[in-house]
Formats: C-alpha cells, structure tokens, sequence
C-alpha cells in the first residue's frame, strides 16, 4: 500500500471514529433532554398530588363541621340517647382523622435527592471530558428522577388510603342517618 492510500484510510478510519463520537454524544444529548421532560412531568404530577390533598383537607374541613353543626340538632330535638350519638360521632371521626393524617403524610414535603451545586459541576466541567460529563448527567438526572418517583408514589399511596377512610367515613354517617331517620 502507498503512503497517501495508508493516509487516506487514517483520515477515513479518524472521519468514522469522530462521526461516532459525535452521534454518540448527540444521542446523549436526546436521552437528557427526554430525560428533563421525564423529571419535569415527575414534578407536575407532584404538585398535583399535594394539590388533590389540599381538597382532601377541604373535605375534611366541610364534613367535620357539617357534622359538628348537625350534633347540637339531633341532641336537642330528638328522643335518642347521647351515648348512641356520640358514639356513632366517634365512630365517624375515627375514620375522618385516619383521612386527615394520610391526607397531611401525602402533602408533605419529603427530602428527595439533588444535583450538586454549582462548583462542583463547574470543576466537573474543567476536569472531565465531554463525553464523560454527559454521563455523569444521565446517570444523576436518572438518580433525581427515580428519588422523585419513589416520593410520588408514597404520595399516591397516601392519597389512596385517606380517599377510603374518607369514603368510609362518609358512608358511615349516610348509614347513620338512614338509621336515626327510622328510629326517629
């Protein structure tokens, strides 16, 4: 082989490593930025969940005082015993303060796991090569997603557990009442 045919082949041999690099490195800039839309919807759906247990403490609010309101009425202007209504109060409550405290767990504002400030990216940036710094951000915007998704579904699970004790709680007082319309 001629000295110039040897040259060609390391210029196209060095053309087909560089347009590697370069699709490898622009295929990691397509993972992080579908990577910071996945984080960002993460975040949406967070804010949605602390706002779904807003109402659900608004919830709570309405029914605990429709039912403080309603007690002094069935004491005062019915034949049924103070035992049964407390009783069955009690009952109603018990149910709405376990949706209260799941609905305050959910809401809550939990440490998840962070990037490294700015320093330190900045002498990430100075000492490492591109390529390398892309994976450190895939992996860290990976590690930042799953900490945020293992917090939301904590917060589903909560949303899921205050909604039934706040489903039975209602149920209870629809079946109370049927019971004291009758009695009455």
């Amino acid at each position: 082989m001629t000295q110039e045919n040897q040259r060609g082949e390391e210029n196209k041999n060095y053309g087909n490593e560089n347009r590697k690099g370069i699709e490898i490195n622009q295929k990691n800039i397509e993972i992080i930025k579908m990577g910071k839309f996945s984080f960002e919807l993460e975040e949406k759906r967070e804010q949605s969940l602390i706002l779904q247990s807003g109402h659900m403490l608004t919830g709570f609010s309405i029914i605990s005082v429709m039912l403080l309101a309603i007690i002094p009425i069935i004491l005062n202007y019915t034949n049924i015993s103070n035992r049964i209504v407390f009783f069955l109060l009690g009952i109603s409550l018990l149910f709405l303060i376990m949706s209260l405290l799941f609905s305050i767990a959910a809401q809550w504002r939990y440490d998840y796991l962070g990037l490294n400030n700015i320093d330190s990216i900045y002498h990430l940036m100075d000492e490492v090569p591109l390529k390398e710094v892309n994976m450190w951000w895939l992996t860290n915007l990976n590690d930042i997603y799953n900490s945020k998704n293992n917090l939301n579904e904590r917060r589903v699970k909560f949303m899921r557990y205050s909604t039934f004790f706040f489903g039975i709680s209602i149920l209870t007082i629809l079946i109370y009442s049927i019971a004291l319309l009758i009695y009455i």
